[in-house]
């Protein structure tokens, strides 16, 4: 008997290459529910623990699917790939889709199996972690928990390292790691006193966690400075999504005791791509790197380490 690997959710199936995705999937030893409505991936939370991936047929209110995904997300689906099919429409706010939750935009009109050798990779990352969390090893450790933040703390995310750059590694995919720190914090101590610099540095964390993806993992690396991995990200899209960051960080207003502080926030960023040198340690070593050579070029900056010529020059 074929094994089954899990349950493959197909919310909303009105294009035909849904069904037939969701057959090849069947074939291959997933069981898969369809819904009628996207508002199915939001009921029963206990059920999501066997979830191997979501597939959703997009067409109709943009803004409300965005918010079904973001509570999806929200509301505990770490872990499990979502995967949007659409039209024309779909593909054009395909950026949108992502920051709120899906990990792939597909167009109707693929061939099914087209669509499905280019998501294999995260269904082989959601399955490796449906499997750890039906093992009992969830990966909020509460052992590893910063007292601070309460986000996981540097052993934490050392853990998280070697889990996702095994990972990347095989299933062949990008691991790119952000790090951060809030710039002249010092500043913010001397005039408000460090009570007042510590709930910055909680409020800097939880803008972070809400930021990333789900199965990213951000942690509280000491200080006022934090560690953030992507999986399956490469270069460009971990640039984006600290320079977006570091946008959100400038343009946010963080609780002080009295009145309200302005801080801001650079970001070094590293990747490691498949078929190159492999060295967990390295990817963080150069985002460290590229977080000071962000500090010593002005602060408030994405950097990316090592440089291209152009960065070099700049």
């Amino acid at each position: 008997m074929t094994p089954v690997h899990g349950t493959i959710l197909v919310a909303r199936p009105l294009w035909r290459v849904l069904g037939r995705v969701g057959d090849l999937l069947s074939r291959r030893g997933y069981s898969v529910e369809t819904a009628g409505s996207w508002s199915a991936i939001l009921s029963e939370p206990g059920r999501r623990a066997g979830l191997a991936a979501v597939l959703l047929g997009e067409y109709g209110s943009v803004a409300e699917e965005e918010g079904i995904l973001r509570r999806f997300r929200d509301g505990g689906g770490p872990g499990i790939p979502v995967f949007l099919i659409g039209g024309q429409s779909a593909l054009r706010r395909t950026r949108r889709f992502r920051e709120a939750g899906a990990d792939m935009v597909f167009a109707a009109d693929l061939p099914e199996e087209e669509i499905l050798d280019r998501a294999q990779p995260l269904l082989a990352y959601g399955e490796m972690y449906r499997e750890a969390v039906l093992a009992g090893r969830e990966l909020s450790d509460l052992a590893m928990r910063d007292g601070l933040t309460g986000l996981p703390d540097r052993r934490r995310f050392a853990l998280d390292l070697e889990r996702s750059a095994e990972t990347a590694r095989r299933i062949g995919r990008p691991l790119s790691c952000i790090v951060t720190d809030i710039d002249d914090l010092r500043r913010v101590n001397e005039k408000y006193g460090t009570g007042v610099g510590d709930s910055v540095i909680r409020q800097f964390g939880g803008f972070l966690v809400r930021w990333k993806r789900s199965y990213d993992a951000v942690a509280h690396l000491g200080g006022d400075e934090f560690g953030w991995l992507l999986l399956g990200v490469g270069r460009d899209e971990a640039l984006r999504a600290a320079e977006r960051a570091q946008g959100l960080v400038s343009g946010s207003v963080f609780n002080g005791a009295h009145e309200p502080i302005r801080v801001t926030a650079t970001f070094g960023v590293a990747s490691l791509s498949p078929g190159r040198e492999w060295d967990a340690q390295v990817l963080v070593e150069n985002a460290d790197r590229a977080l000071y050579w962000g500090k010593e070029s002005g602060k408030n900056m994405v950097r990316f380490y090592p440089p291209g010529k152009e960065d070099a020059d700049a």
